[in-house]
């Protein structure tokens, strides 16, 4: 950048431009990268906890022996159920725990447009803030 033709008040306000743009990118990969994190920590759980409900169903409820046959089939199609279905639900629980995140320690200010695009539409910022602040 040439700061030569500019006048020291243009310079100082393209500055604090500089330096919030840079902030505000700075916060956005964090908030990503934990983000992330959580999303994986918490997929991870909730996909347990179905492999242990369906677990229970299998084999308390329903007493279905899985060492051969036909339960050995059903089990291992209801393992891949288990996996498409808590891959979906991390998913939503994801962005609905990001939202909140987001409104509720008011991030809007601090993160870059491009993550909150990937989070809200326009009207979902309205509707969460006033939420909110029932």
């Amino acid at each position: 950048m040439d700061y030569k033709d500019l006048d020291e008040e243009a310079k100082e306000r393209r500055k604090k431009e500089q330096v919030a743009f840079r902030t505000k990118k700075r916060n956005s990969f964090r908030f990503m990268l934990l983000s992330s994190v959580f999303e994986i920590i918490e997929t991870v759980l909730i996909m347990f906890l179905l492999f242990v409900f369906a677990s229970l169903l299998f084999f308390k409820v329903f007493k279905i022996n899985p060492a051969g046959g036909v339960g050995a089939n059903i089990f291992q199609i209801v393992l891949v159920l288990i996996f498409i279905v808590g891959m979906i639900l991390g998913f939503i629980v994801y962005k609905k725990c990001a939202r909140w995140y987001i409104l509720k320690f008011n991030l809007k200010d601090k993160l870059n447009d491009e993550v909150l695009i990937h989070y809200f539409k326009e009207d979902d910022i309205k509707k969460f803030e006033e939420n909110l602040k029932r």
